[in-house]
């Protein structure tokens, strides 16, 4: 007879979750920012042009570092300059909020925490962004116990998007709500915790380099083949990546993120 009590603890131990907020499950302090590991690890969130256009994308594989997890895309291409700082900004608005309950913000609170500037073109860019999140739809499947199930439905960045009083600045309101089963990709620790200030001046390849080393206490060399892949960048040629990628490291180091960073025989090497 086969023992499916492990099985049964997880659903009840996520179940339970649901009824939780977000902080109480995966919290960090509000100069923090929170991204899970497998987000980080993966290359949904791009390094491209920003003259090239993003693609539509159909239920697309997408690259992740952890091989013991598989992604699936469906959306606009997402990307790191933009895309990903408003997610983890709506996060932290929404870290205390019950799941699957409204998160109401504005677009001045948005931009401002962003660090973008305050105007019209600026909003119109949080709301583009916001739209895209809430239009994708991301599977994974994995064989790491406890944390995916192999039918788990896609989920999206944002599950519910609206704008209320659009056009009145003074009483023009985003409201958002993050799916229950985003509580899946938190749990067992599986997340990192970020400095947010400094975080979010970096270039996006350099706060992509960041996403990826911020998941491990004591990295691994990563090649610039595989962190080419976590970009999803275009770039043509290896030289011209190693040239990027090193720029990258010197600004990421002169953040004081991490103490040491560099490339070595196509190779990038981190000490946090």
């Amino acid at each position: 007879m086969t023992n499916n009590s492990n099985d049964n603890d997880n659903e009840n131990v996520i179940s339970d979750q649901m009824s939780l907020s977000l902080f109480q499950v995966a919290p960090w302090n509000d100069e923090m920012r929170g991204i899970p590991n497998d987000y980080a690890r993966s290359a949904l969130f791009t390094v491209r042009n920003k003259r090239v256009k993003r693609t539509a994308i159909l239920n697309q594989p997408i690259y992740s570092a952890n091989k013991n997890v598989t992604i699936t895309y469906t959306g606009v291409e997402l990307r790191a300059e933009d895309d990903e700082l408003v997610w983890q900004q709506v996060l932290e608005f929404a870290k205390r909020t019950v799941f699957g309950e409204w998160v109401e913000f504005t677009f001045y609170e948005l931009c401002k925490e962003i660090g973008w500037p305050i105007n019209g073109n600026y909003y119109a860019k949080a709301e583009d962004c916001l739209s895209r999140l809430q239009a994708s739809a991301v599977r994974f499947t994995s064989n790491r116990p406890g944390l995916y199930k192999t039918d788990l439905e896609s989920i999206s960045f944002l599950d519910r998007f609206r704008v209320q009083n659009r056009g009145d600045k003074s009483k023009s309101r985003c409201q958002v709500k993050i799916s229950k089963d985003m509580v899946n990709l938190f749990i067992g620790n599986h997340y990192s915790r970020i400095s947010w200030l400094e975080y979010r001046e970096l270039s996006p390849i350099a706060r992509r380099m960041y996403d990826y080393f911020s998941t491990h206490k004591e990295p691994f060399p990563l090649a610039l083949d595989s962190f080419k892949s976590i970009c999803a960048s275009d770039v043509k040629t290896l030289k011209k990546w190693r040239e990027m990628t090193k720029k990258a490291c010197k600004e990421l180091e002169e953040s004081k993120l991490v103490k040491a960073i560099w490339v070595d025989n196509d190779y990038i090497k981190c000490v946090r």
